[in-house]
């Protein structure tokens, strides 16, 4: 699916044959042999340029949001979003010359399972903890939003224990579910993400600092997983 650059300043439902931009060459983009040598690897998602493009439109959105303010706390969760928050940050203070305090938090649900489809919930461990952040209004930056888990735990803990003063959450991906069941349903649906970059099938995706079992962070595009190798 191609983009025109008048679509970036809103949030891109990717299909499952992904999307570029309409000044890419999408066959060389879109086809598993011409980017992708790895048979774990199925397709390009959302290309390089895509991805860039609506960054800065997102980047736009929430210097229009903080404009009030000079300096801003963006806390980054590991790893997975470490290039999205490098991204994201740079295009804010280019925008709006909005200075920012990266901080970062850390947790673990998945390792190296593929989730299920009729998951009810999945414990969160917290595994490295930010420091100073109480009183602040913090921007936390998510790489993406599958069944909610993370991110609302992260909500809970930010707000009730760390005594934030105020929180907005930026998700790169937000992830269609298929199937969720009712509990999933409920998290997803009490769950409000103020920034969004794209909306993705319900399908494994890796690129962009996300891993598939910690493999393929450093790809600058976002890629879908073949899943069956890693079952």
């Amino acid at each position: 699916m191609l983009i025109p650059i008048s679509h970036y300043n809103s949030i891109i439902d990717v299909p499952t044959q992904g999307v570029c931009d309409n000044s890419e060459d999408c066959s060389s983009y879109l086809n598993q042999s011409s980017l992708i040598h790895d048979p774990r690897l199925h397709s390009v998602l959302i290309t390089e340029h895509c991805i860039q493009k609506r960054v800065n439109a997102l980047a736009s959105d929430i210097v229009r949001d903080y404009n009030h303010t000079h300096h801003i706390d963006i806390l980054l969760v590991l790893t997975g979003s470490f290039i999205f928050t490098a991204d994201l940050s740079r295009a804010i203070y280019r925008q709006g010359a909005i200075n920012a305090s990266i901080h970062c938090i850390k947790t673990s649900v998945y390792d190296k399972t593929i989730k299920s489809s009729g998951e009810h919930y999945r414990a969160v461990t917290l595994e490295l903890s930010p420091k100073n952040i109480e009183g602040r209004d913090i921007l936390l930056v998510e790489d993406i939003a599958d069944q909610g888990f993370t991110l609302s735990w992260l909500k809970n803990y930010l707000l009730h224990e760390r005594s934030a003063k105020s929180l907005k959450i930026c998700s790169l991906l937000y992830k269609r579910l298929d199937n969720p069941t009712r509990e999933v349903q409920n998290i997803r649906n009490q769950l409000e993400i103020d920034y969004i970059g794209f909306t993705v099938p319900d399908v494994w995706v890796a690129g962009y600092g996300i891993d598939a079992a910690y493999e393929y962070r450093h790809l600058p595009f976002i890629v879908r997983v073949n899943e069956e190798y890693f079952k």
